[in-house]
């Protein structure tokens, strides 16, 4: 959306309104309009296009029109047993950690999104996230995910092999997901989870696939 990156969240809000309320899948809007525009908005941040206070200006605005798309939609025919808890593990991930969880909720899973938590990391973090995860997926029947999104590889590694060695802790399978940049993909392979990527439509598509050959 050209209005958005030229500053213009009004008109922005408008066409992403208008687009809601309209037959157009929530999917095209979330991955053909609001993707894009992070995407160029990174590139112009990074060729010095726009200064830092606009970018976070702008990216604010694009975090809006996601929620907006979760809360003005209908989700498909809930999926009892499709469970996923979202980490975002870096700053710059957060937007894509953001899509992704909606994107799930209207697929109809049970979705978790917890904000960035980079910040958060210190020796006891572990126990707390370790906590928090197994109170929600302990109990749960079903396909369980836990999505990890950062573009910092120490954090990369220490969230990934902090869900692993949960999964040995609860009777649960979970399936453990790495989304992460270009630059680091090489190091996400390395780590040995369940899937990883660079590119969020793959990472829907994972998990659509996952469901669809689930058995209970």
């Amino acid at each position: 959306m050209d209005c958005l990156l030229q500053g213009n969240e009004s008109q922005a809000i408008n066409i992403i309104s208008n687009l809601l309320f309209s037959t157009i899948p929530k999917e095209r809007i979330l991955f053909n309009i609001i993707l894009p525009s992070l995407n160029t908005l990174n590139d112009m941040y990074n060729r010095g296009k726009i200064s830092e206070t606009e970018k976070l200006l702008i990216s604010t605005t694009i975090l809006d029109l996601i929620l907006m798309t979760k809360f003005v939609s209908t989700i498909d025919i809930p999926k009892l047993n499709a469970y996923s808890i979202i980490v975002s593990g870096s700053e710059e991930a957060t937007y894509q950690a953001r899509i992704a969880s909606v994107m799930l909720h209207l697929m109809g899973w049970h979705t978790l999104y917890l904000p960035n938590v980079e910040s958060k990391i210190d020796p006891f973090f572990d126990i707390d996230i370790h906590r928090l995860i197994a109170k929600k997926l302990k109990n749960v029947k079903g396909l369980s995910a836990v999505m990890i999104f950062s573009f910092n590889a120490n954090t990369l590694k220490f969230l990934s092999n902090t869900m692993k060695a949960l999964r040995d802790k609860i009777e649960n399978d979970i399936k453990i997901v790495i989304f992460t940049n270009n630059d680091l993909l090489q190091v996400s392979q390395d780590i040995e989870v369940d899937y990883n990527t660079a590119d969020l439509t793959s990472l829907i598509d994972w998990a659509k696939e996952q469901y669809r050959n689930f058995i209970p």
